[in-house]
């Protein structure tokens, strides 16, 4: 897949979806400036929890993860609103994606649409030996997503001890 092993695929993934990706009544983007306020007001206790973020996730935080690269932002197709987001690592040959929806966004199917959306078009571009989706443990909303969007579950993996020793249980999920 023509990468080095620091590569984490910004500048891949920024190209492929440069004109981001329509899935009917959603639609998939790079962020800008003007979405950040809209994405931080998406965040709640949940999503803290499973994507392990701060207690306080502000402008200068969000602004620096969205503009970090590798990131589509979900949005509602007709009024442009971000709804989520997925985000795209390279590992090797593989290609992980994560997701992650705002409140209001959560339960319609949107997830499992910009997941397949995601994959297709890296399967497409970049012919990947496999795709990833790894859910923490007990996540069973987004377990059943990578389900629904063809991902078959692997099993568990070895624990992740994250900064401040927090330690986190994944389930892989591969297509």
């Amino acid at each position: 897949m023509g990468h080095t092993p620091d590569d984490d695929g910004r500048e891949v993934f920024a190209a492929i979806f440069e004109d981001g990706l329509d899935g009917g009544d959603i639609r998939l983007r790079h962020g800008r400036e003007d979405d950040v306020p809209a994405l931080v007001a998406l965040v709640d206790d949940e999503m803290r929890r499973q994507l392990l973020l701060p207690e306080v996730v502000d402008a200068a935080l969000t602004r620096r993860m969205l503009l970090h690269g590798g990131v589509l932002l979900v949005v509602d197709a007709a009024s442009d609103e971000p709804l989520g987001g997925v985000r795209l690592f390279l590992h090797g040959d593989a290609v992980e994606i994560g997701y992650w929806l705002g409140p209001a966004a959560r339960g319609r199917g949107i997830a499992t649409r910009a997941l397949e959306l995601v994959s297709d078009t890296v399967v497409a571009d970049l012919r990947p030996a496999r795709l990833e989706v790894r859910t923490t443990v007990g996540n069973a909303p987004s377990e059943r997503v990578a389900e629904r969007a063809g991902y078959r579950r692997v099993g568990p993996e070895p624990p992740l001890e994250y900064p401040g020793g927090r330690i986190v249980h994944t389930t892989l999920y591969v297509r």
